[in-house]
């Protein structure tokens, strides 16, 4: 009997102490719930959190239990506060990430909509996506407005879809934002093209054949140059060159520039030439370079050659800075060499 009991007594306190370690190891994984604040790093992705706190980076993962508050960009620089649990792995794992990141106010016209599919690129920030796409890399700014509810958070490298119109400020402007689309070539939801107006600023560096980066009161705006653009007004784009764009929208969600115009210079007066002294030049542009004048860097010196309305750029629509070109020249009245024609090496 009393080993029965013995027995008996030896059961319950084995459930009682299953129990009691049951219930501390309860109490203790609520208790190991810590909490982080810091600013995202760039090495952050949509797996792993890298926050930069007081008293270092701490490594934190990201994943479909995780809650977001208070902002969904978790973008490098944001604040963040994390609050974090110890995994099974003895990773940090966030269980809830709070931030108050905001973006500003702007009108834009909803009426003329487009879709464009890609990923989040580095520059990124609360106001301003940079989206890396099939056709190059967009800038869309974000509204309050902007719908975010697709997606989860907006971490550089993502695959997301965003729907887009133009703001009054002329930039592209996100209307919605979410995580199902993936990188590929962008879409229209509006067919053709739609008008846009003028816009004025200076020529950036970086400023290509088929894109131009103007700097503007509003921040950097890209315009893309092509075979429809009228460059007559303005063929030679300088850094730090004042000039104004009329642009308009294509169906591939772009600002297509339609005409550009020098607010400085315009081209060298046509003079008599002399077709007896016609030879080819060929060197690199010359920074020196204006509207009206070439200052080409040749093998024999930096010749001086005069751009006037009668120059053929069919083979070359725009001068760039540094790039390699080929001029036809003929000596005109004025004595100056005249282009007759320019065309890139």
């Amino acid at each position: 009997m009393k080993k029965r009991i013995s027995m008996i007594l030896s059961v319950l306190l084995t459930l009682i102490l299953i129990l009691t370690t049951a219930f501390t190891y309860s109490v203790d994984t609520k208790a190991a719930e810590t909490t982080f604040s810091g600013t995202v790093s760039d090495k952050t992705t949509s797996d792993i959190l890298y926050l930069s706190t007081s008293g270092g980076t701490m490594e934190i993962k990201i994943d479909s239990s995780t809650q977001v508050s208070g902002t969904k960009l978790i973008l490098p620089g944001s604040s963040i506060t994390a609050s974090c649990y110890r995994g099974s792995d003895e990773y940090w794992h966030a269980s809830t990430l709070t931030g108050t990141a905001k973006v500003g106010k702007v009108t834009i016209d909803a009426n003329n909509k487009a879709t464009v599919k890609g990923t989040i690129a580095k520059g990124t920030s609360e106001e301003l996506l940079y989206l890396n796409t099939d056709n190059g890399t967009m800038q869309i700014k974000m509204d309050d407005e902007t719908d975010l509810s697709g997606v989860t958070m907006l971490i550089i490298g993502k695959s997301v879809q965003v729907v887009v119109a133009r703001g009054s400020d002329a930039y592209m402007h996100a209307l919605s934002i979410s995580s199902n689309g993936g990188a590929s070539a962008t879409s229209s939801s509006a067919a053709g093209t739609s008008s846009g107006s003028g816009v004025t600023g200076t020529v950036e560096k970086g400023t290509t054949s088929s894109i131009l980066y103007l700097s503007t009161s509003a921040g950097t705006m890209e315009f893309v140059l092509d075979l429809a653009t009228d460059a007559s007004a303005c063929r030679v784009l300088m850094p730090g060159e004042s000039i104004t764009v009329n642009f308009y929208r294509g169906s591939d969600a772009w600002n297509h520039t339609s005409k550009l115009v020098n607010n400085s210079a315009s081209a060298a007066s046509e003079v008599t030439l002399d077709a007896s002294s016609k030879t080819t030049v060929s060197g690199k542009v010359n920074s020196s370079t204006t509207e009206n004048t070439l200052y080409l860097e040749t093998s024999g010196g930096t010749m001086q050659i005069k751009l006037d309305a009668a120059t053929n750029f069919s083979r070359c629509p725009v001068i760039l800075q540094d790039k390699n070109i080929s001029v036809v020249i003929e000596r005109g009245s004025d004595e100056y060499y005249h282009a007759v024609s320019v065309s890139l090496n």
